[in-house]
């Protein structure tokens, strides 16, 4: 089997017991941790490309803008997942490159698809906002992959998010923290 295919596997197998944990009907967390463990091989994730350097030297975009930022509280130590809507004012095509936060300590990119009955998660490296146009990150599509978090954020707090793109330009977002079984903002 493909490490792609089934590190999505194992992450949608960890988000599945994740959410059944928040809702009450299982008592161990334990196969979440391979999971998760699974899910983080090495050079994994756009944190492992862009250090804090890309994020400290990059100036913030007067064109490309992040909002409608929000997070499902999952129970620890399972990743969470964040969705956006990315705006690109500017003439030309952006690609949002990375992500990044004080509180978690790997921000991974992902895009879900669809096919055969089957859905099968990614990580992808760049995501193109075309130039003028806008992209929304949504449970079954784009997302972000939020690993390692410090502490479980709580429900109706925000988590700020930086966003790097191509450009060497970022964008911020202040994230709302919902419940495990919010479908949508």
């Amino acid at each position: 089997m493909n490490k792609s295919i089934l590190n999505g596997l194992l992450a949608t197998a960890g988000l599945a017991l994740a959410l059944s944990a928040a809702a009450g009907t299982t008592h161990t967390m334990q196969p979440l941790l391979l999971a998760h463990a699974g899910h983080a091989h090495a050079g994994h994730g756009q944190a492992a490309k862009h250090d804090a350097a890309a994020f400290a030297n990059a100036k913030v975009s007067e064109t490309l803008s992040v909002s409608q930022c929000w997070i499902r509280a999952i129970p620890l130590p399972a990743p969470s997942a964040g969705y956006f809507l990315v705006k690109n004012g500017g003439g030309k095509e952006a690609k949002l490159v990375a992500a990044a936060s004080s509180t978690y300590g790997m921000i991974m990119l992902h895009q879900t698809t669809h096919e055969g009955g089957m859905s099968r998660m990614s990580e992808t490296h760049d995501i193109a906002v075309p130039a003028g146009g806008e992209l929304l990150f949504k449970p079954g599509g784009y997302h972000a992959m939020l690993e390692k978090p410090s502490e479980a954020p709580a429900v109706g707090s925000k988590v700020g998010i930086d966003f790097l793109f191509d450009n060497g330009e970022k964008a911020h977002a202040e994230c709302d923290v919902k419940p495990a079984n919010t479908k949508g903002h």
